[in-house]
């Protein structure tokens, strides 16, 4: 007995995508979010309309459950519940599809973008750049010359200062801050102040975000009062969109001006500092090399030939100080003379808490 041949049976689902015009196709997959957010059959169809594709949602629904049937990969899913209309989203690791796609100096710029980033920024506001940095392995791992595919071990990052651990920002608070300032919209959010041990509820109009260190701050308009303040989104325990409330904005706002007087941690008095100091050999070549930013100057001691003498505007800051200290004791400063006093009182403190005698200049 002859078996028959298998009857060749088509790819609907691959029919179903060749048969969609290629627009409509390229806008239905743009307007699709990445879970945990999603999109309704219906929305899709309004938002199509509105770009000039009019199609009923039954079209909308057979051509994405084409797609998701002919493309797997492509990580397109969808939430049905009981008669609610259905929720399509990308899977939260779907892949980053990029037109036109990597290459290889782009692929590593996503990989060194990542491995510069990870000691900036918390690990959460990464979570969305993990998608990308996938699929730039995905094309370096790919290449045929290993010395492209092995890169990671050609280079490694060293975090600036001691490496710290960010504190944890709630995944629910920080999304909905994000879509709140990108859309300008009021919330509601719970909030622990630094020196309080209960949370108040505030109405808040999300002006932009602030990062500082390690730090996430949201700066936002407080709506009953129409003062603007920063809110460590670390002390936040809920936020929930305001739909009813309005959204304040004061006149002027300029959020770099905010952050720089407000969340820089810069001493009262002259915000810019006329710096002079006395720098042993490691320090003037630290400063050479990488100099400070405007304006600065370094010459060679007259006194002493193995010091240098440098002088910058610098701001008048916390950051200014820190660095003057981690300088050591081989420099010194000279002016201007209350940071000179600041500093003589600081050595003597220290040097009364190690024990040690020490006279501070009168």
């Amino acid at each position: 007995m002859v078996k028959a041949a298998p009857i060749h049976q088509p790819n609907r689902s691959a029919d179903f995508i060749q048969n969609i015009p290629a627009g409509r196709f390229r806008k239905m997959l743009d307007l699709i979010p990445r879970w945990p957010d999603s999109i309704s059959d219906e929305k899709l169809r309004v938002e199509l309309e509105q770009s000039g594709f009019a199609v009923s949602k039954r079209t909308v629904q057979r051509d994405l459950e084409g797609i998701r049937e002919a493309e797997p990969e492509l990580g397109l899913d969808r939430k049905i519940q009981g008669k609610e209309p259905r929720q399509w989203f990308f899977k939260a690791d779907a892949p980053v599809r990029i037109a036109p796609s990597l290459d290889d100096h782009t692929a590593l710029a996503f990989q060194l973008a990542n491995a510069f980033l990870s000691q900036l920024m918390p690990p959460s506001t990464l979570d969305a750049l993990k998608p990308f940095v996938r699929e730039a392995e995905t094309r370096l791992s790919h290449r045929r010359l290993l010395v492209a595919a092995r890169w990671k071990e050609k280079v490694h990052v060293f975090p600036l200062g001691l490496q710290r651990k960010p504190p944890m920002i709630r995944p629910e608070v920080r999304d909905v801050v994000y879509q709140a300032i990108l859309n300008e919209q009021p919330i509601r959010i719970t909030h622990v102040a630094r020196n309080a041990k209960d949370p108040k509820m505030h109405e808040l109009s999300p002006l932009g975000l602030v990062i500082r260190d390690y730090l996430i701050y949201l700066v936002a308009t407080m709506n009953n009062s129409g003062t603007v303040l920063q809110f460590g989104l670390h002390r936040s325990r809920s936020a929930e969109l305001a739909i009813d409330a309005p959204f304040v904005r004061p006149d002027g706002f300029v959020l770099r001006d905010y952050a720089e007087e407000k969340i820089g941690y810069h001493f009262e008095g002259a915000a810019v500092l006329q710096l002079e100091l006395r720098l042993g050999k490691q320090g003037s070549i630290s400063v050479r090399e990488c100099p400070l930013a405007g304006r600065q100057t370094l010459s060679q001691d007259p006194v002493d030939q193995d010091a240098w003498i440098l002088s910058a505007d610098v701001p008048n800051s916390v950051e200014l100080r820190q660095w003057i200290r981690s300088l050591g004791p081989s420099t010194e400063v000279l002016a201007p003379g209350f940071l000179r006093a600041e500093f003589a009182n600081e050595i003597a403190e220290l040097a009364k808490r190690y024990g040690c005698t020490y006279v501070p200049p009168g």
